[in-house]
């Protein structure tokens, strides 16, 4: 036995140096950190409350409400952000996937949308939004629009990018072994390219989230974490405000984390696929 494996295991050490427990005490230090600064008189609490304030007034908003509060009220603003996320996030999908895939196959193609996608990419999503006021007035489908338009065009330059980046000794190879034209593409192409479509998806699902949020804000008119958000600032409800940001962060990291871990496990890592795992 050697020095090193009768070693004496060390739990403090190894989540120092780094496990998968760390993040969970990084949240937790960080937690308890701004609570003791907040509790010291450091930070105005009706600017910042602690997060024990924060908390429970989450857990307030997820129960039965009180008065003229509907019941249910955070659950109600999440189940209606979701929607228009999903809604427009999976129209984005749809559609810049094609477009994407269409673009890197045909160089025609190529040239004539990369100048036009290339001028509003570098718009910011925001910007859109009191045009789509004035198009479409306020309301659900507005918000939609708005995940759309901030969404599609990450994935429409990966997926361009993932068909132009497969080496062609593929394609001559399924050619040799008598693969058809749909059989390429649908084969070859698009199983080359899935690592480039999971990452601008990915990309894509990033600023969908940051789009409906912006979008709640300014075209919502009952219901939207952003909505509800914006609204708790005209009452100085900083509580409410700070709850909402909490949801949009877990919200954020459990739809990446859950949605796309699943995905990657059923393709590219089934498919043996060069992933960040693997680097």
């Amino acid at each position: 036995m050697t020095a090193a494996a009768a070693k004496p295991p060390n739990p403090a050490a190894d989540i120092l140096r780094g496990n998968r427990w760390t993040p969970v005490f990084a949240i937790l230090a960080f937690g308890l950190l701004w609570e003791v600064v907040v509790r010291l008189g450091g930070i105005n609490p009706l600017l910042m409350p602690p997060p024990s304030a924060v908390l429970l007034r989450l857990f307030e908003m997820l129960g039965p409400g009180e008065g003229a509060t509907p019941d249910f009220l955070m659950v109600r603003h999440i189940a209606w952000t979701l929607f228009a996320l999903l809604a427009g996030f999976l129209a984005a999908a749809l559609v810049s996937s094609a477009i994407g895939l269409l673009m890197g196959i045909n160089r025609t193609v190529y040239a004539w949308l990369n100048p036009i996608i290339s001028v509003f990419m570098v718009i910011p999503n925001i910007a859109f939004v009191p045009v789509l006021i004035l198009w479409l007035g306020l309301g659900m489908h507005t918000v939609i629009v708005v995940v759309v338009t901030g969404s599609c065009f990450p994935i429409i330059y990966t997926a361009a990018a993932g068909v132009q980046n497969v080496p062609k000794r593929m394609i001559w190879a399924a050619q040799t072994a008598g693969a058809t034209r749909r059989q390429i593409l649908t084969t070859v192409l698009l199983g080359a390219t899935m690592p480039y479509l999971i990452a601008g998806h990915k990309l894509a699902l990033g600023r969908a989230w940051r789009a409906v949020i912006a979008g709640e804000i300014f075209a919502s008119t009952k219901y939207g974490v952003g909505f509800m958000i914006f609204d708790a600032r005209t009452f100085l409800d900083s509580e409410a405000m700070f709850a909402g940001l909490v949801v949009v962060g877990l919200i954020g990291v459990s739809l990446e984390r859950l949605l796309f871990g699943f995905i990657e496990k059923r393709t590219v890592e089934r498919w043996g696929v060069a992933t960040a795992k693997n680097l």
